[in-house]
């Protein structure tokens, strides 16, 4: 018999372990992330299953509240959640989604939104039997985001070279502009350096950071080894820089990546991208997800941004999707 039980602090602990052994667990899923935020405060409905006594899937959520409209939502502090699980059976993980609505009930919620873990971080196999489950329960699948993700192959020097080749450059062609600029690359603990571009690169394009400066220095205190800033500079002067965010053990996803418009000249981004590589091959990673690709400002906020699904692409990237569930619980 499988039971369902609402998150409280005194569950901190089991639930945290629980995340770093799961098939599908990521940071993102972890109580030491979701509570970082500095300004925003969530009404937190996470929910734990447990058989036998031992936790065999978890919720992270929020209960959300608009238009009269009561949602249980995939927590709203994370870029996914959904079903974490240990290689979940199928009859576990229908009997998961059966108690999921039935609380939902009972508490009266209006709906529920789950935005599901791709299935691209599950340690050991492309399972998406999740997915298949959400289905067949008749969730609403019409709510998806693009992705790009790139492969960390074996030889990390002839992925370059096939990088300069998509560019239609050469290898000497970037090495020129390290020389020429006297480029050169950090390792930072803070985000002083980093922060200004950030904000006058999302200026640029009409919108903001999603975490303020507080909350990046939050989370890197709480995950030093998996919350990382890699900065770029010529003559020492900053001026580009990736906040890499270590998902799990399988990947890592580029939060930001930004560069000074005035500096386009020396092709910052592509010099990080390939710095990069070599820093998740060394890492044990099998793949960096480069993040969503969507234009969010306009009508349809599902807009793809093909310029920039091309600009990944000529990196080899492919593309991930990022499904988001719904389904109405009380009419």
């Amino acid at each position: 018999m499988i039971e369902i039980l609402k998150y409280n602090q005194n569950m901190k602990n089991d639930w945290d372990l629980f995340v770093s052994k799961s098939f599908n667990g990521t940071i993102f899923q972890k109580r030491q992330f979701l509570s970082y935020h500095v300004d925003r405060k969530f009404d937190d409905c996470s929910l734990l299953f447990k058989k036998r006594g031992k936790i065999i899937a978890i919720i992270p959520a929020a209960t959300v509240k608009y238009k009269n409209k009561k949602t249980l939502s995939s927590h709203p502090g994370a870029s996914f959640g959904g079903i974490v699980h240990n290689n979940i059976s199928f009859d576990d993980c229908h009997k998961v989604v059966e108690l999921l609505e039935l609380f939902c009930k009972e508490n009266s919620y209006d709906d529920i939104f789950m935005v599901q873990t791709p299935s691209i971080y599950n340690k050991h196999h492309q399972n998406e039997l999740v997915d298949y489950v959400m289905k067949i329960n008749a969730y609403d699948n019409n709510e998806y985001y693009i992705s790009n993700v790139l492969n960390i192959e074996n030889n990390i020097q002839n992925q370059i070279l096939k990088i300069v080749k998509n560019k239609k450059r050469t290898l000497s062609y970037y090495n020129g502009l390290l020389k020429k600029y006297n480029i050169t690359f950090k390792w930072v603990d803070c985000f002083d350096e980093f922060y200004p571009i950030l904000v006058k690169n999302k200026k640029k394009h009409n919108s903001e950071p999603t975490h303020s400066l507080d909350e990046l220095e939050i989370l890197k205190s709480r995950f030093p080894d998996d919350i990382l800033q890699l900065m770029l500079y010529t003559n020492n002067t900053p001026v580009a820089g990736m906040t890499i965010f270590k998902a799990n053990n399988k990947g890592a996803i580029l939060f930001y990546s930004m560069f000074d418009y005035e500096y386009n000249k020396m092709q910052p981004i592509p010099h990080l991208m390939h710095y990069i590589l070599d820093w998740a091959k060394n890492s044990g990673l099998t793949f960096i997800d480069y993040g969503v690709s969507h234009l969010p400002q306009a009508s349809n906020p599902l807009t793809p941004s093909r310029s920039l699904i091309k600009f990944k692409e000529e990196f080899g990237c492919f593309g991930v999707v990022r499904n988001a569930y719904r389904k109405k619980i009380n009419d």
